[in-house]
């Protein structure tokens, strides 16, 4: 019987609420001072058939890791971690427990959060001179000057977002990929309450030419090793 896994995580004390999967209840595998969060009878080749299965399936997976993480620390697995049966599932985890249990030691007090930083544009107002010939040229000029001004400063203050993170944070992932949005994702201590006040508000105010967002509370999805399932 195929089994889907979501998550890895140390057994608590108090109950979880196992939330609802993409069929069915989630469960609790255990595995000798490990655990997983598994969907039985759930078929990978299946969850594929159709763009809007696939799109609905992703999202479950989300939503139970997240639900689950506002209980207790845990490993979110990729999507699409599946096993062939529950005794596989259990070999592996036997296989690989002592690297398991190191990274939810390393990761158990942590919380990734993720900043978005949008450019801001400058105002384009070239088609409002009001001037002829060398007066308009001159107007054209000052103008794209000002726009390079304004582009160096933003460039500057991207760097000072970075140094700024990393003063507080030492374990930092910056994605550069899109120019019209950009991803800083870093790791905080799970019972920071400063973050969403005082810092965000405090880099907002340095880095004006950027209009930042700060994400909840996360799973540490871009701070687990390549080898996890």
């Amino acid at each position: 019987m195929p089994i889907y896994a979501y998550t890895l995580l140390v057994p608590i004390a108090s109950p979880l609420v196992l939330p609802l999967g993409m069929e069915r209840n989630t469960e609790l595998v255990y595995s000798s001072g490990l655990a997983a969060i598994v969907e039985p009878e759930i078929s990978l080749e299946a969850l594929q058939a159709s763009d809007e299965r696939l799109l609905q399936a992703v999202l479950t997976h989300d939503r139970v890791i997240r639900e689950l993480f506002q209980q207790t620390p845990l490993l979110p697995l990729r999507f699409g971690s599946g096993f062939n049966s529950q005794e596989t599932l259990l070999n592996h985890l036997e296989k690989h427990q002592q690297q398991y249990l190191e990274t939810l030691t390393q990761l158990r007090d942590k919380v990734e959060y993720t900043l978005k930083a949008t450019p801001c544009n400058l105002l384009d107002d070239s088609d409002t001179i009001d001037a002829r010939g060398k007066a308009y040229l001159l107007a054209k000029k000052q103008r794209y000057q000002t726009q390079q001004a304004f582009q160096a400063q933003q460039s500057e203050q991207w760097e000072l977002l970075n140094q700024l993170i990393l003063k507080t944070h030492t374990n930092v992932i910056c994605e550069t990929r899109h120019p019209d949005m950009r991803q800083i994702h870093f790791l905080a201590q799970r019972n920071d309450s400063t973050l969403s006040t005082q810092q965000f508000y405090l880099w907002q105010l340095q880095c004006s030419h950027w209009q930042l967002a700060l994400s909840k509370p996360l799973p540490p999805y871009h701070f687990l090793k390549n080898s996890l399932i």
